[in-house]
């Protein structure tokens, strides 16, 4: 086996796959990262800690094809303090020892035999589901912040994903809030082919093409922190420059097999274990109507919030929220080390209104939204907190507040 590949192509495509590579090594094998080359210019990088497996491909000059797998982390440090030039894989097929060059650097890496390696799920058998990966990794990356990271095995900890009658949501929750993305996809189902000599007509290859092949039901709840992994990937595929011509166009397969999730791109595979149960009746937790409103921006919002939080209790993460007229007053005190206060405008509309919450879970909502304008509907100062964006009615955030003393 022996390929040449270009030094930041191969160090992006073992970050990629690194991210699955266990840490706490029962098997060698899976602290290895495998490396195939079976088309004439394509070589395949995976990595799995059974939990999760991740898969990119990479163009390359491939002389020689085969498989083996090296270690993955120690691989990834030796490439990246390589020079930006090709770097030449060579591999002994008897020992497997592995020959790493590129100018006048030379590393010899110890392999093992890829049929080692736990083998891929294949879901190319199965009906899936064809998402923009603008709408999947927009749904995920608001949401997923939320799913508890205390107990990653149980069904809060994982981001529950239904997609029915072309109507797809992405919810998760700890307990104390709770995010939900609620999009509508485009969806066709496959009508009967109409016939001009023995060629299908533009009509027919129209309606052939959407979103959905045809109308599905998908339900599963996904670990956080392959929901993680995943935006990670979607963003490095919008990172690249082939990725950002036509990016609007971009896919992402979904698919369910063998009690796994598969989300499959041009360039990049995710698989990952689902979380057995049934998700908490989130839709009932949603108040139907506010007695206060309050509008603002959020850059201006988290900036001032994050001044404040430097004084809140390292214990509580506590700062208090006053609304008066046109001003949200921000409040911190922890005692034997100092309070801080900090103002920003708001336009708010009901009584004056005094509301403690945890600061931790009010930054993370409002990073995800930057530069919108939000809005925040109250009940009441012990009543959930509903935070939207102003311009987008399919995302809200339900924040419980906390009893202030």
């Amino acid at each position: 086996m022996q390929f040449d590949v270009q030094k930041d192509v191969l160090v992006k495509a073992l970050r990629d796959v690194t991210s699955a590579v266990a840490t706490r090594v029962v098997q060698p094998i899976l602290s290895n990262v495998l490396i195939e080359t079976k088309e004439n210019s394509t070589i395949r990088f995976q990595g799995t800690d059974l939990d999760i497996t991740i898969e990119t491909k990479v163009p390359g000059m491939i002389e020689e094809k085969g498989s083996v797998t090296l270690p993955g982390k120690k691989l990834l440090e030796v490439v990246s303090k390589l020079p930006n030039k090709t770097v030449r894989f060579k591999v002994n097929p008897e020992t497997l020892e592995t020959t790493v060059t590129c100018e006048r650097s030379k590393f010899n890496l110890t392999g093992l035999p890829s049929d080692d390696f736990p083998k891929l799920v294949d879901s190319g058998n199965v009906d899936g589901v064809l998402m923009p990966s603008d709408v999947l990794r927009r749904s995920i990356q608001q949401t997923s912040f939320a799913a508890a990271n205390y107990d990653a095995s149980s069904v809060l900890g994982g981001v529950y994903l239904v997609i029915n009658e072309g109507i797809f949501e992405c919810t998760a929750t700890d307990g104390s809030r709770l995010a939900h993305r609620k999009e509508e996809l485009s969806v066709s189902a496959r009508s009967s082919r109409r016939v001009e000599g023995d060629k299908e007509t533009e009509e027919d290859k129209k309606s052939a093409t959407a979103t959905l092949d045809k109308p599905m039901y998908l339900k599963a709840i996904v670990p956080a922190r392959a929901c993680t992994e995943l935006v990670k990937l979607l963003d490095a595929q919008e990172g690249d420059k082939a990725a950002k011509e036509g990016a609007s166009l971009k896919e992402v397969r979904i698919a369910m097999v063998s009690g796994q999730i598969v989300f499959e791109t041009e360039t990049h595979y995710l698989s990952s274990r689902l979380i057995g149960g049934e998700y908490p009746r989130y839709q009932e937790l949603f108040p139907t109507e506010y007695k206060y409103l309050g509008e603002l921006n959020a850059d201006d919002f988290v900036s001032s919030i994050e001044r404040v939080a430097v004084m809140s209790d390292d214990r509580t993460h506590l700062v208090k929220l006053h609304f008066e007229a046109d001003t949200l007053q921000i409040s911190a005190n922890t005692p034997d080390v100092g309070q801080a206060q900090d103002e920003t405008q708001v336009q708010f509309e009901g009584q004056v209104l005094d509301i403690a919450v945890n600061v931790r879970y009010l930054i993370d909502v409002l990073q995800r939204l930057s530069g919108a304008p939000i809005r925040m509907e109250m009940t009441g100062p012990l009543k959930p907190i509903i935070i939207k964006t102003g311009a987008d009615d399919k995302y809200r955030y339900l924040l419980m507040p906390v009893q202030a003393r």
